[in-house]
């Protein structure tokens, strides 16, 4: 993540042009979830939005936006204090997020939690007794997975926890995105970008600001009540 503070907002830079990263554009499509859209070779439509699986901490201490004040002592190792993080920071800087509601923050992570989202939900699957496909003759018969997902709706963001199997464990992880429509974005070479492909490495800027400032907020509720891990 790149950012600036101007004129008393964060000036969020993200990538458009990376469908395979953790920030990528997407586009809602009937009857499933969002599809990645590849913006060097299509136009991109008003309902597109990005998708960004937000960190709060890294073991790196290069990126610009580490917070090398916040050290996190975690089983993997020592690790910083990383978007999320910075952006909490600024944002308390910038007195864009009101005393009231760090505090409510402090007192929502330091509470105890028994178990979060990620514990307590299940991945679901269920038989579907009326299938007539192309496989059932062959002795296959046809399932659905009922898959947990939480999503929190702003008028210039959401804030979205998914639930997925562990790759590398046992159980489930809950994993956290922002997304932010590409309406709310502005392009950092001041042209529209509804209705047109990227350019090479194109890159938008997102405000955070006094009247969306809740995403941060929002989000990290969402890493507080996603896992006792967090």
């Amino acid at each position: 993540m790149e950012y600036r503070i101007q004129g008393g907002q964060i000036i969020v830079s993200l990538p458009i042009t990376t469908p395979t990263k953790k920030i990528r554009v997407k586009r809602p499509m009937p009857g499933h979830e969002a599809n990645p859209v590849a913006t060097r070779s299509v136009q991109m439509e008003q309902n597109d939005y990005l998708e960004w699986q937000i960190s709060y901490d890294t073991e790196s201490q290069d990126d610009p936006s580490v917070l090398q004040d916040v050290v996190l002592n975690k089983p993997q190792g020592t690790r910083y204090g990383y978007e999320l993080v910075r952006l909490l920071h600024e944002s308390n800087g910038l007195g864009i997020l009101s005393a009231a509601r760090f505090a409510e923050l402090t007192r929502l992570v330091n509470a105890p939690l028994a178990a979060g989202i990620e514990e307590l939900e299940q991945i679901r699957r269920e038989q579907d007794m009326q299938a007539d496909t192309i496989a059932t003759p062959f002795g296959f018969t046809r399932h659905h997975l009922h898959v947990p997902n939480y999503l929190c709706v702003a008028a210039a963001y959401s804030v979205e926890i998914k639930i997925a199997h562990k790759q590398r464990a046992v159980g489930n992880q809950a994993m956290i995105f922002v997304n932010l429509p590409l309406s709310q974005c502005q392009s950092q070479n001041q042209t529209a970008l509804i209705g047109r492909s990227a350019n090479k490495l194109e890159k938008v800027n997102y405000i955070i600001d006094g009247q969306n400032v809740d995403v941060v907020f929002d989000t990290i509720v969402a890493f507080a009540v996603a896992s006792v891990a967090h």
